[in-house]
């Protein structure tokens, strides 16, 4: 957009005034030897007829081209007619412009002014007895206020240059009346004193219109950043509120609403701790208003945990209001718990490993030194007893090294079953006759369902399935009681059940047995556990393509089941 029209550069004495000047386009130059000055807004708009001869130019909208040197009469004749057509068209849009209709309404109240001034002095030159009127006559001062209207409106329109520029215009037309015709005392100083007042109106219009853009400008600046402002928070995944220091919601973005619900105009205790007043051990709202930048965490009424940056922020209003980020920080403070659940049953099994490895490897150590001891002469019912013992604790720390490596190599993959066709029941009685022997002082009974179908397994893997079972029911279990094993087919599947009648496991921890280090509350018969047992059967159980749950009663004991599919007869 062109720059205004100042009244300071001598438009009016200049506006047909020939002399070089310089075209400026958009990306281009045209330059001329002679040319015309044009008035719009200040810039140089007209061009005279005459160009360079030598080196002319054509203008065009989207690019200037240089043409060869003109040498024939007849086609230099209509290039300088075309040139001066294209300067009058100019000349014309530039007068007909809606920006020069300020001037001509300006030029418009002068002359009006001006006849209004001096129309006594026409009505003594002309003889137009029926037009003299006292009015005309009477104090100059009184005539010269109408001139505040043009010096008002070129300070409105032109600023304080223009107001300037038509007060100086103003001064020279009450020169001659002061100067020639008034008979008043001191004619050229009151009108002076006029002049500056009038002045000095016209530049305050000026100036308070420019404070009033500038205004206007900075509004409009604020609403743009502000309105920008707004669009990003509203894309933020970040839930934002604004708060007033009446505690009222003020804003809300559209995360915070999918989270909460809508809420402004409502209190924030209210809305979102549902609480009656504001809390003081978790609002942050006082300290945020006074400049501070409040973080924290806070766990909401819906089981959310959020954490929240509360930083001061100055609305619209100009009132200082907290401006809060909610980040949803749920699950991670769930992986945090588990991760700190996971350190500690970590540090629980070492320090369990460590003591199961060093009760065993205690005992065969002391058994081992009593029979180096020569002096000493043992009965064969007292050695029996000690190598029962060591074999016992062997048989112990086996079990365990056991666990130990088939969960790492169940966890990294290297362990997969080898399935062939398989009985269940050969794999139970060949497990179980070997349990029997190890837990001598428990009653071990198999309810075998007849004619059970083949099913695909590991002999190993299951065959280890069914060793912690058992082991858990021993070790969970009295001397002298019951453990169960039966099978039946369900259902396309052969399902395997070990019970017991030890001391049961309570219900909330029926959904935790099969983790990972998992010890259960209960006291166990025999010492020693390292929470992996069950984790291995689960994890065999499902590489099979099976189920494996417990089902329990505390004081009642507890059954666990597990069920693999059929083999495929057609396979």
């Amino acid at each position: 957009m062109l720059k205004r029209w100042s009244f300071g550069k001598g438009v009016l004495a200049n506006f047909w005034h020939c002399r070089p000047w310089v075209i400026q386009f958009p990306r281009q130059q045209v330059h001329c030897s002679t040319g015309c000055y044009g008035v719009s807004w200040g810039e140089v708009m007209l061009k005279k007829d005459q160009c360079e001869a030598a080196t002319p130019y054509v203008l065009d909208k989207k690019r200037v081209k240089t043409e060869e040197p003109l040498t024939n009469p007849n086609r230099a004749r209509k290039y300088e007619m075309s040139k001066t057509r294209s300067c009058r068209a100019r000349a014309l849009a530039v007068l007909r412009s809606h920006d020069f209709y300020f001037f001509y309404i300006l030029i418009a109240l002068l002359a009006i002014c001006t006849l209004f001034y001096y129309f006594g002095e026409l009505v003594d030159f002309a003889g137009w007895e029926a037009l003299r009127l006292n009015f005309f006559y009477s104090v100059h001062d009184v005539h010269r206020l109408f001139f505040l209207a043009p010096i008002i409106y070129a300070g409105y329109i032109y600023r304080v240059k223009g107001a300037v520029f038509v007060t100086i215009a103003a001064f020279i037309v009450f020169l001659p009346r002061a100067l020639f015709v008034s008979h008043f005392p001191d004619p050229v100083l009151r009108a002076g004193l006029f002049t500056i007042v009038a002045g000095m109106m016209g530049s305050l219009t000026g100036m308070v219109r420019n404070e009033s853009e500038r205004r206007s400008h900075l509004e409009a600046v604020i609403r743009s950043d502000r309105d920008r402002m707004f669009r990003m928070l509203e894309n933020m995944e970040e839930g934002v509120l604004i708060i007033g220091p009446d505690y009222r919601i003020r804003y809300m973005n559209q995360s915070i609403v999918r989270e909460f619900g809508e809420g402004i105009g409502s209190h924030c205790y209210e809305f979102l701790h549902n609480f009656d007043s504001p809390c003081d051990q978790i609002c942050k709202l006082p300290k945020v208003t006074d400049g501070a930048t409040e973080r924290f965490e806070y766990n909401f009424p819906n089981g959310r945990t959020y954490e929240i940056v509360a930083s001061p922020f100055v609305d619209s209003d100009g009132v200082a209001c907290q401006l809060a980020t909610f980040r949803d920080i749920t699950q991670r403070k769930q992986v945090e718990l588990e991760l700190i659940e996971l350190n500690k049953l970590k540090s629980e099994l070492l320090s369990n490993v460590s003591h199961e490895l060093r009760s065993p490897l205690t005992s065969i150590k002391g058994i081992a030194s009593s029979f180096l001891q020569k002096d000493i002469e043992w009965d064969d019912q007292t050695r029996e007893m000690l190598l029962t013992g060591i074999s016992e604790e062997t048989d112990r720390l086996a079990s365990l090294v056991t666990n130990l490596l088939n969960m790492s190599r169940l966890e990294a993959g290297v362990w997969k079953p080898e399935k062939e066709r398989r009985n269940i029941s050969d794999i139970i009685s060949e497990t179980l006759e070997q349990q029997k022997w190890a837990h001598r002082k428990h009653t071990f009974e198999i309810d075998l369902q007849p004619g059970l179908p083949e099913i695909y397994a590991d002999y190993n893997q299951i065959r280890q399935v069914l060793i912690n079972l058992l082991e858990n029911a021993v070790a969970y279990s009295e001397e002298g009681t019951r453990i169960v094993v039966k099978t039946r087919a369900v259902d396309g599947e052969v399902e395997v059940s070990v019970s017991d009648q030890g001391v049961g496991i309570p219900l909330e921890e029926l959904g935790k047995i099969f983790d990972k280090f998992y010890r259960g509350s209960q006291t166990r018969q025999r010492p020693g556990g390292t929470g992996l047992g069950l984790a291995i059967c689960q994890a065999i159980i499902l590489a099979h393509g099976g189920r494996i749950w417990a089902e329990s009663e505390v004081g009642c004991g507890s059954t666990f089941y597990f069920r693999l599919p059929v083999a495929d007869p057609s396979n």
